[in-house]
């Protein structure tokens, strides 16, 4: 019990044994689900083999690293190991994320095909997109990285390890997506004045891989206003397709609003051009989240994020 006290990641190896387990539900879990639930802890569940995870009511609100219904037993051994690396290669992001960017006022540690996969407690066989829980150390159902505004739109701030602060790879907030795809700052153009941009990208996915670059702010101020996320993409060679993203959740439960424009996708190769959302925010909203995603092969370029909110005068105001 020390060791699960320490623990700043705890990956669930889910069966049908592991959920069957007293042991583990009546002695392991409860500890860990209540620092996660403070933003002590990130919880990963990795699906082992079929159960009755997505029936679990406190574990199913946690993103999985693999769908419920693609258990590492189902797959083949390269598929399985693939998973397992990216798992790997995720942890290790995810600490030397926390220790790089985690700066006094600007982030806190808290608590999509080709579209991506939701795991809701009420909504996960229902609906396919990307997800997200922002959160504050108190309050929130995932982890990792939040901002209490949002910051860094324009993507001309610092980038440890080439990722732009206040933003992230999606980890534990997405089921199934890929952390193995690059993301980097890069000029805009030749001209300096332009600054920079983020480039999401990967040459060669496996089948329905997709990408996300997020970020988490709290969504209470804004709770039954209608905001817009709007943003200039650029697209060379996509594959499968693009956009931006965005969703709002209460504490309770995930998904009360979500749009990833899988319905007008940005596709092929594209000049820089503004797309937007607009998200009327029901009054329960208690996190945003919001992004750009890539499914397929190809590079996403995106700058010039905007958050904006609908005055009662008549006009949009940035966040």
């Amino acid at each position: 019990m020390k060791v699960l006290s320490r623990a700043r990641v705890a990956v669930l190896l889910v069966s049908a044994d592991f959920l069957a387990s007293d042991f583990v539900v009546d002695n392991e879990l409860p500890p860990l689900l209540h620092r996660a639930a403070r933003g002590g802890l990130l919880i990963v569940p990795l699906i082992v083999s079929p159960c009755l995870f997505a029936e679990h009511e406190e574990l199913s609100r946690y993103q999985c690293v693999n769908r419920p219904d693609r258990p590492l037993s189902g797959m083949s051994p390269t598929e399985a190991e693939g998973v397992l690396v990216s798992l790997g290669r995720s942890i290790d992001q995810y600490f030397r994320f926390l220790d790089t960017s985690l700066s006094p006022g600007d982030i806190a540690v808290a608590s999509a095909g080709p579209r991506m996969q939701i795991r809701s407690m009420s909504r996960a066989r229902e609906q396919s997109a990307i997800t997200g829980t922002p959160g504050r150390p108190a309050s929130s159902l995932y982890g990792p990285l939040v901002v209490d505004r949002p910051l860094n739109l324009g993507f001309d701030g610092s980038a440890p390890d080439g990722i732009p602060v206040g933003w992230f790879n999606s980890f534990g907030h997405v089921s199934g997506v890929s952390t193995d795809y690059r993301i980097r700052i890069v000029r805009r153009s030749e001209d300096p004045a332009a600054g920079t941009c983020a480039v999401l990208e990967k040459a060669a996915p496996a089948v329905g891989e997709f990408g996300s670059l997020m970020q988490r702010c709290s969504g209470r101020f804004l709770a039954g206003r209608t905001i817009r996320i709007e943003g200039e993409l650029r697209t060379e060679n996509v594959s499968g397709w693009a956009g931006l993203w965005l969703r709002a959740d209460s504490d309770e439960e995930p998904n009360l609003f979500f749009d990833n424009m899988s319905r007008r996708p940005v596709l092929g190769t594209t000049n820089w051009t503004r797309y937007f959302i607009d998200a009327p925010l029901p009054g329960n909203t208690d996190w945003l989240n919001y992004g750009i995603v890539l499914s397929g092969a190809g590079l996403l370029s995106a700058d010039n994020i905007r958050l904006l909110c609908w005055t009662p005068d008549g006009r949009w105001e940035d966040v």
